[in-house]
């Protein structure tokens, strides 16, 4: 059952940040919050990056669901381990970056414990589902 919560923890963070990164690529004034935190809306050469993280945030997340048998989609269980692991590190990079590296404080104090709650839940994911 515990799986089965953190798991969707994981997914909800993660669709909630592909939602972020799909504004920002449409002109949101979020930029802040995201990628360095450097503009307020960001340059078109930067609204790739974020698209891509779209994309990237809404296949993770469908891989928690996966993972915590929330939903069957059809990823191989290898497969969906790796990305569950690589996404993990992913989030402990991302507390660094988020809490140390930026400049920006809406990126720091907004991101970062998003980042350190599903890294934790992303953790306990891996070890329970």
């Amino acid at each position: 059952m515990i799986g089965y919560i953190v798991s969707l923890i994981c997914a909800i963070i993660t669709f909630g940040m592909a939602l972020l990164q799909l504004s920002i690529t449409l002109g949101a004034p979020f930029g802040e919050y995201a990628l360095g935190g450097t503009s307020k809306v960001l340059p078109q050469k930067m609204r790739l990056i974020s698209c891509t993280f779209f994309f990237v945030f809404i296949f993770v997340g469908m891989a928690y669901l996966q993972w915590g048998n929330i939903l069957s989609i059809g990823f191989n269980s290898m497969f969906v381990k790796i990305i569950i692991i690589v996404n993990t590190l992913f989030l402990g990079y991302a507390i660094i970056g988020n809490g140390i590296l930026t400049k920006s404080k809406k990126e720091k104090y907004v991101m970062t414990p998003f980042s350190i709650i599903q890294f934790i839940c992303s953790i306990v994911t891996f070890f329970t589902a």
